[in-house]
This record gives C-alpha cells, sequence and structure tokens, in this order.
C-alpha cells in the first residue's frame, strides 16, 4: 500500500512536466502551421499582383501589335488616309469594316476612331464625320503632335454628345507608323473591360487588387475602403508604366491565422503557470516523507560543514545528506574495486618479471603461495620459455589504430593459452615489449621437445592462415630449478636476434644457432673495401662482390647488431670513396642516394631485403655516374685511353706522355681530363690493373716475383715489390704464402 501511495505521488509529481512538453509540442506545431499558412497566403498574393499586371500587359501589348501591323499591311487604313474627303465612299466603308473586325478580334476594345490630318475628317467604327464636331477633338488635338509610343492614362470619352462619357485608356499610333504625318489611329479600352478581366483572378472577399496608372488615377472601381486592407504586394509594369497593388482584407484568413498564434501563446504561458504551481504543491507534499526519513538518522554525523555542503543557515539539506552518505560508501566500494584490480594486475606482472630477471630472489614457496593468490599456474618440474615476437611491428603499428592492436595482442594471447592446453601445457602469458610476448610454459613430468617445437609452429601458423601479420618465436632451453627460468628467458631473446639472418615467420631455436660457424664482424671489412673500390672505378665486379658479401653473412650467423654495424661500415666507405671522384658526384651521393638508400634499410626486417635495397640503389646509382662521367666533351677520347690501357698495361712506356704523344694532347690536360671523367688517377688506375693481374699469377703460378714484375709492365722487382707493399700491405712473397693458407685450410 505505502509503496503504491509513493508510486502515485511521483506519478503526480512528473504529470504537470508531461502536460508542458505536449502544451508546448501542440503550440509550436501550430505555430508552424499557422506560420506556414501565412507565407503561403502572401506569396499567393504576390503571385495574384503579378498574374494580373502580366495578363493586362499581354492583352495591351497584342492589341498595340496589332494596330501597328495594321496600319502597315492593311490595305483599307492606308487608302483611307490617303484619301480625301470627296473621295470614293467605299475606302470609308472598308475603313469601318476593318475597325469592326479589330473589335472583334479584341473584346477588350471599347472603339476605335481614324483621324485624317489632309481633311480633318474623324471616322469610327460607329459614325464619322468633321474634327470639329467629333466630342474627342481636345483629345486629338492634344496627340496630334506629340504621339505617345503606349498607352494613355485613364481618361473620359464619349463616342456621340448625346451618350454618356465612359473612362478608358488609350493607345495613339501615327499613320504611316513611321512618320505619322497623314493622321492618326486611337484605340480605346474601357476601365470596366480591364476590372472584368481582373476580377476573374481572385476573391474580392478575401483579397483585393489596385491598379493605378502612372498619374496615380485609380483604373478600378473598389467597394472596399483602404482602411480594411492591409497591402503585401506592390509592382509595377514596364510596359504600361502602371501600379499594381494586392494585400488581403482584414478580418479573413490573415487575421484569423494571426488571432490563433495569439491564442495558443496565451495557451502555453498559462499552462507553463499552471504546471509551476502544480509542481510546487507536490514538491511540499511529497519532501515531508524525505524529512522523516532524515530525522531518523539525526544521531549520524555527516562531516558536512568541512565540505561546504551546509545550508547559509547551518540547517542540513536533506538531499545533500543523503546522496554524500550514498556517494561515500559508492566511492569507497568502487575505490576498493579498482585497487583490488589494479594490485592484482601490477602483482602478476612483477611476479612474472622476478622470474624472468637474473638475481630476483624469489623462492619456490614463495612462487607456490603467490601463484595460488593471483591464480596463476603452481610451479611445474620444469619450465620453458619462449619469446613471440611481431614481425614488421612498424608496420603493425602504422596499419592499425591503437584499439586495433590492443585486440590483436589480446587475439595472440589468447591463442597461445587455446594451443597451449590443446597441447596439454599449462602457461602464463605477459606483454615484456610492446612487440614481445613472454610465455612461460609449464610442463609436468618428461615431456618430449618435440612436442613442445610442435605448440610453437601451430601457434605461429594460426597466426599466419589467421591473422594480416606474422611472429618469430625464440625458444630456450628447458629450465629445471625456477632459478633457470631468467637463463631460459635469455637465450630465447638471444635466439630472436638472429632473426634478421635466419629469416622471419618462423621459430628459432639453439640448434638453430649452433649449426652455424658464426664468423667475427671485422672479417667482412676487406670485402666491404673490394667491392666499394670497384664501384668506384665502374668495375662489374662490385656487384658479385656484394653478393658474396651478403651470402658469407648469412652463413655466418650474425646478431642484429652486427649487421647493423656491417652495414653502417658499408655506407660509410661508399661515402668516403665516392668523395674522391669530385663535388658533383659526392652531392648526388650525399643529397640523394644517401637519405633513400637510408630510409629504405631502416624500413627491412631481414638480410635479403637488405641486399636487394643495396643493390638495387647502388645500381641506379652507377647508372647516374656512368651518365655524368661520359657526359663530357672528351669522354669518347678518355673511353679510348682506358681501352688502351687495359690492353697495353705490360708496356713498361706505358705513361701519360705516351697517351698524350698518341692522341697529340698535353700530359697535364690528359691527367685532368681522366681524373675528371673515371674519378680516379691515371697511375692509380694503371697500377690497379698491373697488380690484379700480378695477384692471379701470384695465386696461380709458380713464377718468380722478377718474372711476375716483368709480365705486367715492370722493368724491376723492387720497383715492383715497393709498389705491391704499398698498395696490398705486404709483399708479394708474404701475399702468396697466405694464399696458400687460405687455400689449404
Amino acid at each position: 500500500m505505502m509503496s503504491k501511495s509513493w508510486f502515485n505521488r511521483l506519478l503526480l509529481s512528473y504529470m504537470p512536466i508531461f502536460i508542458i512538453v505536449v502544451t508546448f509540442t501542440f503550440f509550436v506545431f501550430f505555430q508552424l502551421i499557422s506560420e506556414q499558412g501565412r507565407k503561403e497566403a502572401i506569396n499567393a498574393n504576390s503571385m495574384l499582383s503579378l498574374q494580373a499586371m502580366r495578363l493586362i500587359d499581354t492583352s495591351l501589348r497584342a492589341i498595340d501589335n496589332m494596330v501597328m501591323k495594321e496600319s502597315i499591311n492593311n490595305k483599307s487604313l492606308i487608302d483611307f488616309f490617303n484619301s480625301n474627303e470627296n473621295g470614293d465612299p467605299y475606302i470609308n466603308i472598308s475603313a469601318v469594316m476593318k475597325m469592326n473586325d479589330m473589335i472583334s478580334y479584341y473584346p477588350l476594345i471599347d472603339s476605335v476612331y481614324l483621324v485624317r490630318y489632309e481633311d480633318q475628317v474623324v471616322l469610327s467604327n460607329a459614325t464619322g464625320g468633321h474634327i470639329d464636331t467629333y466630342p474627342d477633338k481636345a483629345f486629338i488635338e492634344q496627340y496630334r503632335n506629340t504621339i505617345s509610343q503606349k498607352w494613355t492614362d485613364k481618361r473620359s470619352f464619349k463616342q456621340f454628345t448625346l451618350l454618356e462619357s465612359k473612362d478608358v485608356v488609350s493607345l495613339v499610333r501615327g499613320a504611316p507608323f513611321m512618320t505619322g504625318e497623314k493622321g492618326m489611329i486611337v484605340v480605346n479600352v474601357a476601365t470596366d473591360s480591364l476590372e472584368r478581366l481582373v476580377h476573374e483572378l481572385y476573391n474580392s472577399e478575401v483579397s483585393f487588387i489596385r491598379i493605378k496608372d502612372g498619374a496615380g488615377n485609380e483604373l478600378l472601381n473598389e467597394a472596399e475602403p483602404v482602411d480594411s486592407m492591409r497591402v503585401y504586394a506592390n509592382y509595377k509594369s514596364s510596359y504600361s508604366n502602371w501600379s499594381y497593388i494586392s494585400g488581403f482584407v482584414q478580418g479573413t484568413f490573415i487575421q484569423t491565422v494571426s488571432l490563433l498564434y495569439n491564442v495558443w501563446f496565451v495557451i502555453g504561458l498559462l499552462m507553463i503557470f499552471a504546471g509551476l504551481v502544480w509542481m510546487i504543491y507536490i514538491s511540499r507534499r511529497n519532501a515531508k516523507p524525505v524529512e522523516q526519513i532524515v530525522s531518523r538518522f539525526s544521531g549520524y554525523k555527516l562531516a558536512l560543514a568541512e565540505s561546504g555542503k551546509n545550508t547559509g543557515s547551518g540547517r542540513i539539506n536533506e538531499f545533500v545528506f543523503i546522496e554524500s552518505a550514498l556517494d561515500n560508501l559508492t566511492e569507497q566500494a568502487k575505490q576498493y574495486q579498482q585497487q583490488y584490480k589494479e594490485d592484482l594486475h601490477l602483482r602478476t606482472r612483477n611476479l612474472f618479471h622476478q622470474l624472468i630477471e637474473a638475481g630476483a630472489e624469489l623462492t619456490p614457496l614463495e612462487w607456490q603461495r603467490e601463484a595460488q593468490r593471483l591464480q596463476l599456474p603452481a610451479p611445474a618440474d620444469r619450465h620453458t620459455l619462449i619469446v613471440m615476437e611481431l614481425d614488421k611491428y612498424g608496420e603493425f603499428c602504422s596499419s592499425y589504430s591503437r584499439n586495433d592492436q590492443n585486440l590483436l595482442k589480446f587475439a595472440l594471447r589468447s591463442i597461445t593459452y587455446e594451443q597451449s592446453s590443446r597441447f596439454g601445457y599449462a602457461c602464463w602469458a605477459e606483454w615484456t615489449a610492446s612487440s614481445r610476448l613472454s610465455v612461460i610454459l609449464f610442463e609436468s613430468g618428461n615431456a618430449p621437445a618435440a612436442m613442445l617445437v610442435q605448440l610453437c609452429d601451430s601457434i605461429r601458423a594460426w597466426i599466419e592462415q589467421n591473422m594480416k601479420f606474422t611472429i618469430s618465436i625464440g625458444i630456450g632451453d628447458p629450465a629445471l630449478q625456477h632459478s633457470e627460468i631468467a637463463k631460459s628467458f635469455q637465450q630465447a631473446l638471444e635466439a630472436l636476434n638472429y632473426k634478421m639472418v635466419l629469416g622471419e615467420n618462423r621459430l628459432i631455436t639453439r640448434e638453430d644457432m649452433m649449426s652455424q660457424g658464426q664468423v667475427e664482424v671485422y672479417a667482412y671489412l676487406g670485402m666491404i673495401r673490394s667491392a666499394v673500390y670497384a664501384f668506384r672505378k665502374s668495375e662489374a665486379s662490385w656487384r658479385a662482390e656484394l653478393d658474396d658479401l651478403f651470402s658469407q653473412m648469412k652463413q655466418g650467423l650474425l646478431t642484429k647488431d652486427e649487421i647493423m654495424n656491417v652495414i653502417n661500415y658499408l655506407l660509410y666507405s661508399l661515402g668516403r670513396e665516392l668523395s674522391g671522384l669530385g663535388k658533383e658526384f659526392n652531392l648526388v651521393w650525399e643529397s640523394e642516394a644517401l637519405p633513400v638508400l637510408t630510409g629504405k634499410l631502416d624500413n627491412c626486417h631481414s638480410l635479403e631485403n637488405m641486399h636487394e635495397a643495396i643493390i638495387g640503389k647502388m645500381t641506379e646509382l652507377e647508372h647516374t655516374f656512368a651518365d655524368m662521367r661520359y657526359s663530357g666533351q672528351h669522354a669518347g677520347i678518355i673511353q679510348e685511353m682506358r681501352r688502351v690501357i687495359e690492353e697495353e698495361y705490360v708496356n713498361p712506356n706505358m705513361s701519360l706522355e705516351y697517351l698524350s704523344e698518341k692522341y697529340d694532347m698535353n700530359a697535364k690536360y690528359v691527367s685532368k681530363l681522366f681524373k675528371e671523367t673515371t674519378g680516379q688517377k691515371f697511375i692509380d688506375f694503371l697500377i690497379d690493373i698491373r697488380l690484379n693481374e700480378a695477384k692471379r699469377l701470384l695465386k696461380e703460378t709458380r713464377r718468380t716475383v722478377q718474372d711476375i714484375a716483368e709480365e705486367v709492365g715492370y722493368t724491376s722487382a723492387i720497383s715492383f715489390t715497393r709498389v705491391f707493399k704499398k698498395v696490398v700491405g705486404c709483399s708479394p712473397g708474404e701475399y702468396r704464402s697466405e694464399t696458400l693458407k687460405q687455400q689449404n685450410g
């Protein structure tokens, strides 16, 4: 019973708001309808004025065009103006018949008459005679010398003296049309005809139309007084110069609409006032139970004064009192739950890091107790660490939003738990880096190592088939004691360091790292210098040397950091060698090639990608340098000199003087052109060719140093040995011995 009473009270409390909303809805609705109706009525009235103006202008213009056409083409009218008073009577009869035809074709025409200046004769459709006896003599005299091109203002006209005059507007045209020297044609249109024409367009009880001529005279006879009318449209004809005024008669539709608007406005105000009164009454009535509830808790002292929630008089606000108590309890509960969740998550991550970090002091008993509290897997007989790394993590971040990244990472973690359970493993996975998910696998008994590999490969294959990214998995050795878990974790991380060499989207174990012998990084520096030197000399061997370099790097099983050190040395060597080619070549390398190549290498995730990027860019650079070298004026001559040097390098007399005599050029100029075109001095080019051949002979033959010196263009073994040691770094004999040792292993 009490609950029903409260329900009714609350229902009545909200009822005034409901009534006010509904009332205002109706008020706005009818207001919009009224306003729309008023606008439509005004637009219709404007269209009425325009329609009346266009109708009258069209009718008058048609009469004007007809008069102009007939005055030019009609024989009866032309004959009348060309005859005299004593002429043929048939001419007058024909002219009268033509005027009657004009009146028949255009009902608006009230009368037509013709004036012939030569004998002062006036001939109308009803009578004829001398101008002195015609009632419209004054009008004729007025317009005889100033013939209007359009319609006159409103005037009085009577055909006969005995008849009453009527209001007309007249059109006066000269005859002939262009000069008007022989007479005039006067066409009269009664204003009554115009009034009947206009009255067919509207209802005079609702709206009105006023037409005024150029002098301001009313053309229509209206019965309504001006005070009872309200003007909404006023247009002026460009043809007749008449004004068209229209509006509504007061007390009709517009007044009704305005009245409705006022009525609904008053009703809305009354409903607002009634709703306010009703809400005050209901609020006072429903406040009594709340006061009783507060009085029962008067012994509970809430620190409202400190929080500034007391009223100014020192009296406690009942709703604030209740709200503060509930807020306080709710906030405490939320804080407790939030703190519990945060502590749970932080404790879980902290425990995981204690296990995988070397030097953390954690006993098996402490681990077991904490795992039980956090609802984690209990310690097992042995544990294996695996680390899953997202391949091409930069592309992963750029392809997905932050929310999508979190969702995909959650999916990877979930599939790890699911697959581990399917293979009979308990697992514990935590994100230890933005791109790495570390997993502890709990093994009870002696599970075969092959099953662990199958589990990791199933996770990798599922991600490859169902996701748009791949993962690489590093696997550490099983930890028989909990203190060895950190070592297993480091082994898994170390395995991932070889991902750039071994490839992505695969498993990397200790066996993979031990199956290939590692080579020290400095072993590749000589290969880099040789390839870069060949590139500088535009020799085709540089590509094969770089291919061999990357092949040996892959076989040497370098870590990511070691690979980056080798690549950086390669770029440094390229820049150093190319700086000796001249400013133009160095500018191309530093401003164009190096930034592009660096950007490509930053996006490479494997040794193969780096190989392709470097070979591709150096090939482009080789073509660019070739175009720059052979675009000079003497490029063909220098190219021919290079061919001669390569063919005749064994000639002891090969020198700049020899070439200058052969090509009839100054020796210094030859030296300058050779350096600018090839990027290398003449003597260096010659020494490279001779020493490369000498190295081949030292490796492949048992000939003496003296014989080899003569074979490559040196007359003295001493000078050959001095040059060889300066360039290669050791004597020819030492070079041969070192080569034999390498060949024999």
